[in-house]
């Protein structure tokens, strides 16, 4: 069997203080109209900058057209002064600890509760939004609109290049098994796990019934705002989250308080 090679994340070397700017590294918008509303379409990305911005972490954002300096080849990743951190929870678990953490006061019950939210949106709703990126027609074309605009005045290398990243991507699909549903039963899926969350927030202004927002609802925001807000890649899974009361009024205000540089797309039902 073949062995990959982990990066693992050198926290002794980081040194973060009150002047200290992270660099976040992650996939832009090309397209101006779609930018209007989304500035990255990757949810982890959107996560951690949700993050920055709730809990008020200084930060830049790096655009990157690739993965090949990226540790693990993913993003996001950060830089703090010369080293590399990588992977949103990673880095989100590294700031709790040696930061302010959002989450000090939480109950025992309240960390769990928010550990299956955040596993059902980042290991199965996540899963959804790849498929729609990746694997149906409608979703990929939108994903290639929003990342260059026309794609019809690229040049075949480039074009080339985009079909050998949507092949891999959507055998990645096929092989962790979302794309052996059929489209039906995947938005019976995606629907599944959004009326759940909304559930749990019932008529809380924060998903666990705090009084301030935690990491949890950084996750919540970051993994559902292209939802939300790119209707045209999964209009059917938008059209039911734009509709469903609460969830829609929590993702409403929060987009408006903390992503006040995105047009919002929807009015809360």
């Amino acid at each position: 069997m073949q062995h990959y090679p982990v990066y693992e994340n050198p926290y002794v070397k980081v040194n973060i203080n009150s002047n200290t700017v992270l660099k976040l590294y992650r996939f832009a918008v090309g397209n101006p109209e779609v930018a209007r509303y989304v500035s990255t379409l990757s949810p982890p990305s959107t996560k951690l900058e949700a993050y920055f911005k709730i809990f008020k972490i200084s930060y830049e954002v790096v655009p990157v057209t690739n993965t090949d300096e990226a540790p693990r080849h993913k993003v996001p990743y950060i830089l703090a002064g010369d080293v590399k951190l990588t992977d949103s929870d990673l880095i989100i678990n590294y700031l709790k600890r040696t930061q302010i953490n959002p989450d000090a006061k939480l109950t025992s019950a309240q960390l769990a509760l928010g550990h299956l939210v955040q596993r059902t949106l980042e290991d199965h709703l996540y899963w959804i939004v790849v498929y729609y990126e990746f694997y149906d027609q409608n979703g990929w074309d939108f994903l290639l609109r929003a990342s260059v605009g026309d794609p019809s005045v690229l040049p075949p290398p480039v074009i080339a290049a985009f079909d050998e990243v949507r092949a891999d991507r959507a055998k990645r699909c096929y092989d962790q098994g979302i794309a052996r549903y059929t489209p039906s039963e995947i938005l019976e899926k995606a629907c599944k796990d959004l009326q759940a969350i909304s559930e749990i927030l019932g008529d809380h202004k924060y998903l666990l019934g705090t009084d301030h927002p935690t990491s949890f609802d950084a996750v919540l925001v970051g993994m559902t705002l292209a939802i939300f807000q790119a209707r045209d890649m999964h209009p059917e899974i938008t059209d039911f989250a734009r509709k469903n009361p609460n969830l829609s009024r929590y993702m409403h205000r929060m987009l408006g308080t903390y992503f006040p540089e995105l047009e919002l797309a929807f009015l809360p039902a």
